[in-house]
């Protein structure tokens, strides 16, 4: 296994391994009387905060400042590729608008926190790092880009399989989350290539999040009729969701064939 290989499954099962210390420190904050969501966002944050700095660390050792446009925050190109994911994340706030409303404004403001680390800290570990790691232990293929960012999106979604440890009857509904991590990731993947930012990416996953995360804000009532209706296979959604799935991929399959690859391999010290 090229070295590359050997680091970027490191830092996978690392924020693997890392994202556990978020259960006990849920019980914790749960045994000083808060409630099961305000503990559950806090402990995330808490957890998230800390990733992110050890995600730029990584970046930054691994030399990735230039890949990732950290070395310049405030230079973006082609922001035209914002349109689609602004318009895909302004209909989940519109179909989900009621929830937020509804919700009592601190609520409200740590789930936006918390989904905002958890943009931030997945696009610092699988773009920021994972990605580029596989693009140099691929640079002798023909596609190494494309193929590298397949690579990181696959890990990206195996991570939701998680979930299966809050949810374990519920292997439909994870499979799909999985999918749709693996499509976004590969679409993810695009945007930062094509945008030459990170941040571009990580505030476009955070605003998904946002927008199409209002279950995380409904009783836990909601949520367990949710998990329950989601055991069954519904056709009539599953086939175009998969199709919705697989036109998110495919932006970001033509973002990453329509990038400047001379000058991303530059970035990436890459002759």
């Amino acid at each position: 296994m090229k070295k590359e290989f050997k680091i970027a499954t490191l830092i996978f099962i690392g924020f693997l391994s890392f994202l556990w210390i978020e259960k006990p420190l849920r019980e914790l904050l749960s045994s000083f009387q808060i409630d099961d969501l305000t503990a559950k966002n806090s402990s995330g944050l808490v957890v998230r905060v800390i990733l992110i700095f050890v995600a730029y660390f990584l970046i930054k050792k691994l030399k990735f400042e230039k890949f990732t446009g950290l070395d310049s925050l405030g230079k973006f190109t082609n922001i035209q590729a914002l349109f689609i994911p602004l318009m895909f994340i302004l209909m989940g706030l519109f179909t989900n608008w009621k929830i937020y409303y509804n919700s009592e404004f601190h609520t409200l403001l740590l789930f936006g926190l918390s989904v905002l680390a958890v943009g931030v800290v997945e696009e610092f570990i699988f773009r920021g790092a994972i990605f580029p790691l596989c693009i140099k232990a691929l640079k002798n293929s023909q596609r190494p880009i494309l193929i590298g960012a397949i690579l990181s999106s696959s890990l990206f979604g195996i991570v939701h399989f998680v979930n299966l440890f809050g949810q374990p009857a519920n292997l439909i509904g994870i499979t799909s989350q999985v999918f749709f991590a693996l499509s976004i990731g590969v679409f993810f993947s695009g945007l930062m290539v094509r945008t030459e930012n990170i941040v571009i990416p990580a505030f476009i996953h955070a605003l998904v999040n946002f927008s199409f995360g209002s279950g995380e804000l409904k009783t836990v009532t909601a949520e367990i009729s949710a998990v329950k209706e989601g055991m069954g296979v519904d056709w009539s959604t599953g086939i175009p969701t998969t199709i919705f799935f697989a036109f998110i991929m495919a932006g970001g399959v033509y973002m990453i064939l329509n990038c400047n690859e001379n000058n991303i391999m530059q970035k990436l010290e890459i002759e």
